[in-house]
Order: C-alpha cells, then sequence, then structure tokens
C-alpha cells in the first residue's frame, strides 16, 4: 500500500537534498537557506511558519538563512518535511476527508505538542511540530489505496465511539491501522527514526514507556487537538488520554483551558499555508 503511494507520491527532492545537508555536518544556515530558497512556495511556508506564535521569535524572520539559524537546522529540516510532505498529499486524492479538516487537526496536535514540549523542557523537542502536524498521514495513504474499506473503517468509528478511536475500527477491518501505515511511509521516505516513532505510537504507547519522549508528548496532543478543534476543554470530548503519558507530563485538568487557548492562537495564521 505504501509502496504504491510512493510510486504515485515521491518525496520532493529538495527535501532530501536539505536532509543530505543536515547528513554532512558541514552545511550552514547560508547553505541550507540557498537550497530551500530555490522553492519559493516552500521558502514562503517556512518563512511564515518560523513568524508564527509557535515559535515565538523576538523580531521579524525576513529570510530563510535566518530562519535556519535561529529555528535551528535540525527543526528546519523536520519543517520542511511537514511542508513538503503536507503540498504532496494535497495532490494525492481521495474523496473520504476534507484536507482542510485534516491538515487543521495535524496543526492544532503540532502545536499542543510543542507547548507541552517546551513545558517540560523535553531534548529531542525540535521533532515535535512535524510529528504532530504528520502523526495521521497514514489515513491519507489508506484513503487512497483502499476507500471502500476505509469508508467502512470509518462510519463504523463513527458508529462505536463517535469517531474518537479510528484506528480501532480500522484494525478489524484491515487487521492493521493507520499508525502502523504512517510509520511505514515515515520509513520509506526515510523519516528520522524519532519522528517514526511518533507516528506509530500517537494513540498507543510502548508498554515500556516510563519516561517522557516526544511520544508521549505527542499521544497526548493527538487528543487535545481534538478539544482544540472543537474549542473545548472537556476530556470526555477527546480520545482517551494514556494514564501513563498524563502522568508523565505533569498534567492536570487545570492545565487544558489554557494549552487549547495557545493552540488556536497559534495555529489560525497557519492553516490556509496546508490547504491548496
Amino acid at each position: 500500500m505504501v509502496a504504491k503511494v510512493s510510486k504515485l507520491a515521491s518525496f520532493p527532492k529538495v527535501a532530501l537534498r536539505v536532509d543530505e545537508m543536515m547528513a554532512d555536518h558541514a552545511s550552514e544556515a547560508k547553505d541550507i537557506g540557498a537550497v530551500i530558497e530555490l522553492d519559493p512556495a516552500l521558502s514562503a511556508a517556512i518563512l511564515r511558519v518560523a513568524n508564527s506564535p509557535s515559535y515565538n521569535i523576538s523580531g521579524s524572520v525576513d529570510s530563510v538563512a535566518r530562519a535556519v539559524a535561529l529555528v535551528g537546522q535540525v527543526e528546519i529540516r523536520n519543517i520542511t518535511f511537514a511542508i513538503c510532505a503536507t503540498k504532496t498529499f494535497n495532490d494525492v486524492p481521495n474523496d473520504l476527508i476534507s484536507m482542510e479538516d485534516f491538515w487543521k487537526h495535524g496543526l492544532y496536535c503540532a502545536a499542543v505538542a510543542r507547548s507541552l514540549g517546551e513545558q517540560v523542557r523535553l531534548r529531542d523537542a525540535d521533532v515535535l511540530f512535524t510529528a504532530g502536524l504528520l502523526h495521521d498521514v497514514g489515513q491519507l495513504v489508506m484513503f487512497n489505496q483502499c476507500p471502500d474499506a476505509s469508508r467502512v473503517a470509518l462510519q463504523q468509528s463513527l458508529d462505536e465511539n463517535d469517531g474518537l478511536m479510528p484506528h480501532l475500527s480500522e484494525r478489524e477491518v484491515f487487521g492493521y491501522d493507520h499508525t502502523e501505515v504512517g510509520a511505514e511511509l515515515a520509513a520509506q521516505w526515510n523519516f528520522p527514526s524519532k519522528l517514526q516513532e511518533c507516528i506509530r505510537q500517537h494513540h498507543t504507547l510502548c508498554d515500556e514507556t516510563q519516561t517522557i519522549d516526544a511520544s508521549v508528548v505527542v499521544n497526548v496532543a493527538n487528543s487535545l487537538a481534538v478539544l482544540a478543534e472543537l474549542n473545548s476543554s472537556d476530556l470526555d470530548e477527546a480520545p482517551p488520554i494514556d494514564e501513563r503519558a498524563f502522568k508523565l507530563l505533569g498534567l492536570n485538568e487545570d492545565d487544558i483551558p489554557e494549552l487549547i487557548d495557545a493552540a488556536r492562537t497559534s495555529v489560525e495564521p497557519l492553516i490556509k499555508m496546508f490547504v491548496t
């Protein structure tokens, strides 16, 4: 399934080139910026992200090289992956979901994940925006390649749990779910292993999880993103949150409204950028 989509929509070369430059550890911010600037649409998108409330950078970021220097090479690489992936999948047809709704949920997840990462001072926080944005990308693969079975799974999820846990219905219909499909796509596209892990575990954490990492943050952010979409702070309206994750992050229900408000403020300026 993933291989067929990869042939239909190969990953943009500019993102792969940025990844190569990161790997040789010799490239400076201006070098990476020069490559990104060869793609005007990507450049504009990166500048918009860097200037968004999500990054809270003092002053205006007016060049890609400056964005790379201020945001960091690793995070710019991940943002480049995220933007390229969204643009790629906007060209892959599916008739089961609005792309605006899909990316809006991803952006809310990205915004909440970044806020949580900052609160707990996560060491691998640079992956959080991208992981949040792309956590459901496996659904797009399934919608494109298996629309009829995906429609059955979606309807079953709506009937059984108000659509809050589609992965459970997918497992009944397919024998696997979008977390596994998304992780496989990320692997075939050579995304960083930490990003693959976040995609794989955004509904169900590994049994061995005992410490805070990016997967724990994205797991919680996925549920809170649903509340951000609804403009609600009632946890009963969101997918169940793993109790281990909630405790590891030191959260309580009183923290939820502030996280939701911050996410909504961050996302509104970015929505149109990710929807064609």
